[in-house]
């Protein structure tokens, strides 16, 4: 009877915490962008009516546009190159750069882009012989004594933006025919969530 009430409450308890995190972190983003903007909306609203008036979501929807014009801004010459500039800046300040650092590498490492590179999910022995780590093929190379190599990214649990880049020959990776989105999941989940896969026969390289 116990057993069975415990085990009850830890499923109850999984299927809480990623909801109550993902609540409590869009709880932050409104909150902090209605702190840090709703006195810009209050001289707005004074500035045409005359009173200081509250407008609740108010700072997230400026939060949303400032966000996108940033994006504007970012997409274009001048614009990625006054980022490139403010980056050295910041990454010049003692604390401040090993924060920065740390949340866009996170950033990049999920950008689409990044994620583009990933071609393939693979399985190879790693960190030695009889043990086996999720990888990904991010490029391939040619040697005309060797064959053909792998560039094979193995990203670390629970945070698959750091990780290892082993070369392998192509004939010693087990291809998987899984999605690279739940072989990132799988990964940041400790390899708690259920996936399935089968072989992938394997297809000659061309280059």
């Amino acid at each position: 009877m116990i057993t069975q009430i415990k085990k009850t409450f830890f499923t109850g308890l999984f299927v809480l915490i990623p909801i109550l995190v993902t609540i409590y972190i869009i709880y932050i983003v409104v909150s902090f962008a209605d702190t840090a903007i709703s006195p810009i909306m209050k001289n707005i609203t004074s500035n045409i009516t005359g009173k200081e008036l509250y407008i609740p979501g108010a700072g997230l929807i400026l939060f949303i546009i400032i966000t996108y014009l940033t994006g504007v801004v970012a997409s274009n010459f001048i614009g990625k190159r006054l980022l490139l500039f403010g980056e050295k800046m910041l990454k010049k300040i003692p604390f401040v750069k090993g924060i920065y650092s740390s949340v866009k590498d996170m950033m990049d490492a999920f950008s689409s882009d990044k994620m583009k590179s990933f071609k393939e999910v693979v399985l190879v022995e790693f960190p030695f012989k009889g043990r086996y780590a999720i990888g990904f093929i991010t490029n391939r190379m040619q040697n005309s004594e060797k064959g053909i190599f792998c560039s094979v990214f193995i990203p670390t649990t629970p945070n698959p933006t750091s990780g290892y880049l082993i070369m392998i020959p192509e004939g010693e990776v087990i291809f998987l025919d899984m999605p690279i989105d739940d072989a990132i999941k799988y990964v940041v989940s400790l390899g708690t969530l259920r996936v399935e896969f089968e072989w992938k026969e394997k297809k000659s390289s061309t280059f």
